[in-house]
């Protein structure tokens, strides 16, 4: 048997156990089972694609606890991630057809290519402390921000996909209309000793198409960094030609509480930004680009 087919009847024992079917390959093949209904192997489509991937995303937030003859400090904290794989990277979809059921599709990413760094900033520091004859507190520590670097993987993922979910195959229905997203995997580097501006920030997304299961993320800890919509449909991916060539960018900004995502062409304008002027204010702003070709 061919590797192909092993792998065909691989992907269909997947398919099987998703859908709680018994896979029978023929009714020849079923006489030794009386009473077993045989059904028909699913049908898989594949397309191999390259993925050419750049982007940053930045987060400032501000401190600032200072008062007149009282102690506080004021600082601005900036984590920034930035990534690319410095090429084209393979990486595969499949649609999977089962009769009487929802098409499913299961996706891959790239190997781990390229670079993935996160880095941390104080700007801005000052104190603030008792008057006098009021003995004056100790002057609090400035946070210590390093670098990391790793690598990054990337892949094409349904839309409908909980991003934490660990069942690779997905049901989507008919393939028309199913969108895609972009998701970044960040692997290697250091995962401790980032100093105390580490950037884990939590962020919330202004609601929008496919925005429901968004994610980014400046934390140093390794794993999913982000998934984000690409305005891309996956039957358009498999209808791409070998001369084709797709190129999308998708920019992030707003506050950290309402962040908003935009799609459009690879030379959408640069990420908005805004001045923090009160304790707690946070901007997120970021921008990826997109390049997709079928595998030649």
């Amino acid at each position: 048997m061919s590797s192909r087919s092993h792998a065909v009847l691989a992907l269909s024992a997947s398919v099987a156990v998703t859908f709680g079917l018994a896979l029978v390959p023929s009714a020849a093949t079923a006489h030794n089972g009386a009473g077993a209904a045989a059904i028909k192997l699913p049908k898989i489509k594949a397309v191999k694609l390259d993925l050419d991937v750049a982007g940053f995303v930045e987060v400032r937030q501000l401190v600032d606890t200072t008062d007149t003859c009282s102690p506080g400090v004021t600082y601005t904290q900036t984590n920034e991630y930035t990534f690319e794989t410095s090429k084209w990277v393979g990486t595969r979809l499949f649609n999977i057809r089962v009769p009487g059921k929802d098409s499913v599709l299961t996706t891959g990413f790239s190997r781990a290519v390229g670079s993935a760094n996160i880095t941390g900033g104080i700007t801005g520091w000052g104190t603030t402390n008792y008057c006098a004859p009021t003995k004056k507190d100790p002057e609090p520590l400035k946070p210590t921000c390093l670098k990391t670097r790793g690598k990054t993987s990337v892949g094409l993922v349904p839309a409908v996909k909980d991003l934490f979910d660990d069942e690779d195959l997905v049901p989507v229905g008919p393939l028309t209309g199913q969108r895609m997203m972009l998701s970044v995997i960040r692997s290697g580097g250091a995962q401790e000793g980032l100093g105390s501006c580490a950037g884990a920030r939590s962020v919330e997304f202004i609601p929008g198409t496919d925005t429901a299961r968004a994610y980014v993320t400046t934390s140093w800890h390794t794993g999913l960094s982000l998934s984000l919509p690409t305005g891309l449909g996956a039957g358009r991916l498999f209808n791409l030609k070998r001369k084709d060539l797709l190129q999308r960018s998708i920019n992030l900004s707003g506050d950290c509480d309402s962040v908003r995502i935009r799609t459009g062409s690879a030379s959408l304008g640069a990420p908005g930004d805004a001045q923090l002027n009160a304790d707690g204010d946070c901007w997120l702003r970021g921008k990826i680009v997109l390049s997709v070709r079928r595998s030649r």
